[in-house]
C-alpha cells in the first residue's frame, strides 16, 4: 500500500482495538496481591539500564540513520496516535522486535526481521510495537521477564518482609503473567494490521515469523497458511485439542502463529476493522476506574485468616509509590 493512502485514525482510543482476552487476563493479573509494589521495585533500575545498554550497543534509527526505515516509523506513529519512541536496530541473527523501558519507550527491530520483510509487513510490525506502547503493555512485560528469568526472586530476596510472602505467590504470577502475555499479542497484531492497513500483508509478516527460508521464498502460499489455520481450528475444537493447546502453550510468551492469523482473521470479519478505519467504532460503556496500584496495595478492607494479603508486613503495605499506570 502506498504511504499516502493509509489512513490516520485520528482519536484512536485502545478500547477501540484491545482484544477481550486481553482486557479479562489483565484485569486477572493486576488483582494478584503486592503487584504494583513489586512493579514499582524493578521498573526505574531495569528500564536504565535497557536504555544504557541499546545506547551502546545498536543503532538509533532517525531521520538522518537510516531515513527510509524512519519515515515508515514516523508514519507507524502519526497513525496509531503514539508519541515517537525511541527506535533502534540490531544486527543479531533474529527473527525479532520487541519494546522495552515503560517509563521512555524504546523499540527494537533486528536486521534479519527488516531483510525478510516487504514494506507493508514492516509497517505490520512497527504497529504491532506501537500498540503495546500505547496500551501500556511494556509495565507488566518487564515484570514477567524479570519474573521468567529468576531476576525478581533474587531481587525481593534482599527486601525483609516481602521475600516471605514471594515464593507462594510467585506460581501465581507465572500463570497470570504468561496467560496475559499472550492475550497482549492478538491486541498488538491489531494494532499492526491498524498501522499496515494491508490484511494480506499482516498475515504474510505473521506466516513469515512461523516459518521462513530464503531458498524457498518465492514457493511461500498465504492460501495454503489459511487452510492450515482452519486445520488447526478443526483438531482444536476437540477437548483434547484444547488440553494439548493448554500443555504446549504453558510458558510461552507468544500464542502460535496459526492463532494469531486466527484472531486477526475474527478481527477483520467481525467488521470492526472497517468500523475502526472509518472511525465508526462504538466504543463499550466505561467501566469503573480501577483503583491505582497504590491504593490496591493499601485498601482497608480485612484479608482473610491466611491468604497471601494478610501475610504483608504493615510497614510494606504503609509504603508509598508512585502510580505507573497514570497517563
Amino acid at each position: 500500500m502506498s504511504d499516502n493512502n493509509r489512513i490516520p485514525l485520528t482519536g484512536l482510543n485502545t478500547n477501540e482495538y484491545e482484544h477481550s482476552l486481553d482486557r479479562t487476563t489483565l484485569e486477572a493479573l493486576r488483582n494478584i496481591p503486592v503487584l504494583p509494589k513489586l512493579i514499582e521495585l524493578v521498573q526505574t533500575p531495569t528500564s536504565m539500564v535497557t536504555r544504557y545498554a541499546l545506547l551502546g550497543s545498536n543503532m538509533r534509527v532517525t531521520e538522518r540513520q537510516l531515513p527510509s526505515l524512519y519515515k515508515k516509523f514516523r508514519q507507524a506513529c502519526d497513525i496509531m496516535e503514539v508519541p515517537e519512541p525511541l527506535f533502534y536496530l540490531s544486527t543479531a541473527p533474529e527473527l525479532n522486535a520487541y519494546t522495552a523501558c515503560p517509563d521512555k519507550p524504546i523499540i527494537k527491530m533486528y536486521s534479519y526481521l527488516l531483510d525478510i520483510l516487504e514494506d507493508d509487513e514492516i509497517m505490520f510490525v512497527l504497529g504491532h510495537e506501537l500498540a503495546h506502547v500505547k496500551s501500556r503493555h511494556l509495565v507488566y512485560t518487564l515484570l514477567g521477564e524479570l519474573i521468567s528469568a529468576g531476576v525478581l526472586r533474587v531481587i525481593v530476596s534482599t527486601i525483609p518482609g516481602l521475600s516471605t510472602i514471594y515464593t507462594p505467590m510467585e506460581i501465581s504470577l507465572n500463570y497470570a503473567f504468561y496467560q496475559w502475555m499472550r492475550a497482549s499479542e492478538y491486541t498488538a497484531d491489531r494494532g499492526g494490521f491498524l498501522a499496515c492497513q494491508n490484511f494480506e500483508a499482516s498475515c504474510r509478516a505473521l506466516m513469515k515469523l512461523a516459518g521462513y527460508s530464503r531458498t524457498y521464498a518465492n514457493e511461500l502460499s498465504l492460501d495454503e497458511f489459511f487452510e492450515q489455520t482452519k486445520s488447526f481450528d478443526d483438531v482444536n475444537e476437540t477437548a483434547l485439542g484444547k488440553v494439548q493447546q493448554i500443555l504446549l502453550s504453558f510458558g510461552q510468551t507468544h500464542p502460535w502463529g496459526v492463532l494469531r492469523t486466527r484472531e486477526l482473521l475474527k478481527f477483520r470479519d467481525s467488521g470492526d476493522y472497517d468500523k475502526i478505519l472509518r472511525r465508526e467504532m462504538k466504543l463499550p460503556p466505561p467501566e469503573p476506574t480501577p483503583s491505582p496500584p497504590s491504593e490496591v496495595a493499601t485498601a482497608p478492607a480485612a484479608a482473610a485468616p491466611g491468604s497471601l494479603s494478610s501475610m504483608i508486613p504493615k510497614d510494606l503495605k504503609d509504603l508509598k509509590f508512585k502510580n505507573p499506570f497514570k497517563k
